[in-house]
């Protein structure tokens, strides 16, 4: 199987945990940003298919994150938050991202998800 680039908006180290055993199983090559300005300079130097985004984290803004990756690639953006913080679910998905999953439903979907067959 071929790596996927992907990009990881986390910061929790838990969540980072749990991307990093899931991309060693699809042998998927996952980096990380813990800033939007470091994930602008990521996304320049290695051009992921996919931007995963913990939307459950203050420091990630979601209209903001969906307007300056689309303006660098043609990204995937797929952002995941606890079932209740229902207004960054809300706020992702109006700013246009591709996929907005619960917490539950994105650890389930690891594994798709950075396998490469990503489908909303």
């Amino acid at each position: 199987m071929t790596a996927v680039r992907v990009l990881a908006l986390v910061r929790d180290l838990f969540f980072r945990a749990r991307l990093e055993a899931a991309a060693k199983a699809v042998s998927a090559e996952v980096g990380y940003a813990s800033s939007l300005d470091r994930a602008r300079d990521q996304i320049t130097e290695t051009a992921p298919a996919l931007v995963i985004v913990d939307l459950g984290d203050g420091a990630f803004d979601p209209e903001a994150i969906a307007k300056q990756t689309r303006e660098l690639a043609a990204v995937q953006l797929v952002g995941f938050a606890s079932h209740v913080e229902l207004r960054k679910l809300g706020a992702a998905r109006q700013a246009g991202f591709d996929l907005v999953l619960s917490r539950e439903e994105f650890t389930a979907r690891l594994p798709e998800l950075l396998g490469g067959s990503f489908r909303k």
